[in-house]
């Protein structure tokens, strides 16, 4: 699994669930549930991750704080 950095574009505390702009382009869609490091998803937060194609849908996991 290679990992990946970008950016948290956007958080939504209701359904825990936002999106992060990729380095490489494009906005992938993770859940709160996958942060692996402590604290708080926010906007312009730098992460690393990996990304998951084994749903229908594209998403981020293992995800951590740098």
């Amino acid at each position: 699994m290679i990992s990946h950095t970008g950016i948290i574009r956007s958080y939504n505390p209701a359904n825990r669930t936002g999106l992060i702009t990729c380095d490489l382009g494009g906005d992938i869609r993770f859940c709160d549930t996958n942060i692996t490091s402590q604290g708080q998803p926010a906007s312009g937060s730098l992460v690393e991750f990996v990304m998951d194609d084994s749903n229908k849908n594209l998403q981020a996991v293992k995800i951590k704080f740098i």
